[in-house]
């Protein structure tokens, strides 16, 4: 089969591999770029050294599937790419992403076919009624939601997003589908236009005014911004580090509005297979909504095109598809 294969920083190279041997095989529909993959063709990773195939927000068709496992050849699904023990101390403490018995799905998904264990088939595996590319969505979706679940949200919230890149707008558009006020504070222009079009409201930075918004995320990941907004944030307020920062990085807080003031600061990382399943069922009821973040369609031979886009900033969310 086809796969694009992380050969190194800046490579990518559509190759011949083998099919995947698995009980289950899904022919792949669409994969979606995450920031993740960007960061390991820019930078690398030390997760997926290459050669690689990356990917994981995908869906498709059951190629192949064992007796008796509840889906048929032809069914349309989607695959969270891991998926907590649900047993462990973490687990029972809610915090499924932060489990360190994962079961993951080990192929990447930048290929035509991907294959699953028989034993993950009923932790990750979801039917889907139509072929959408509107499902790559779920996982970075269900990531958003963890984050939402860190929040003291409540019916007078007002919420600020910094950074209106992929995550940050699935935040925006996450709030606008609950009905909560949601800012969006973003330096690129064509990015504010594009979500101004949406009837999101937009703002420069350095025009967020101080004790307007009690939630804020911090969806860039530079960490001067935490500083920055946890003096803008609202009493009671709390700020929500959604963007990765690297191990040796530190940030600095305001101690007054930490301990006078009462701000919180709070991160997030992941997704547990409830906050799956809670996207799954969003994107059904809102897939107008949620489909506005892919901007491009690539095909997979055109992948390193695909990934150089993303880069530049003028796209939000690519979708290839094999």
């Amino acid at each position: 089969m086809k796969a694009l294969v992380y050969t190194g920083i800046g490579q990518l190279v559509l190759k011949d591999v083998p099919d995947p041997a698995a009980d289950f095989i899904v022919k792949v529909l669409g994969c979606g770029i995450c920031g993740t993959d960007l960061k390991t063709y820019q930078k690398g990773h030390h997760l997926f050294p290459p050669p690689a195939i990356l990917g994981h927000e995908f869906y498709g068709l059951v190629e192949k599937a064992p007796e008796d496992c509840g889906y048929s050849i032809g069914d349309t699904v989607v695959v969270a790419p891991y998926a907590e023990c649900g047993s462990c101390d973490v687990c029972q403490r809610d915090a499924g992403s932060l489990c360190s018995h994962k079961q993951y799905v080990e192929d990447g998904a930048f290929s035509e076919r991907v294959g699953i264990s028989k034993e993950y088939i009923g932790r990750g595996v979801f039917p889907l009624k139509e072929e959408d590319d509107v499902y790559t969505l779920v996982e970075p979706l269900a990531c958003v939601l963890n984050g939402v679940g860190q929040l003291n949200l409540n019916p007078t919230s007002r919420a600020l997003v910094v950074g209106a890149g992929p995550m940050g707008t699935l935040f925006a558009l996450l709030f606008g589908a609950k009905g909560l006020p949601v800012t969006v504070v973003e330096p690129a222009a064509h990015r504010r236009q594009r979500i101004a079009s949406w009837g999101i409201e937009t703002c420069e930075p350095g025009q967020v005014k101080k004790g307007v918004y009690d939630t804020v995320i911090i969806a860039v990941n530079k960490k001067e911004l935490v500083s920055e907004y946890i003096t803008l944030t609202a009493d009671a307020g709390t700020v929500l580090m959604f963007s990765g920062l690297s191990r040796d990085e530190s940030v600095s807080v305001e101690a007054y509005s930490i301990h006078y003031r009462q701000v919180s600061l709070k991160g997030s990382f992941g997704y547990a297979m409830r906050h799956f399943r809670e996207a799954l069922s969003l994107i059904d009821a809102h897939k107008e909504t949620f489909s506005k973040i892919i901007t491009h369609h690539f095909p997979l031979e055109r992948g390193k095109e695909a990934f150089d886009l993303l880069a530049s900033g003028d796209a939000l969310k690519i979708v290839l598809e094999p």
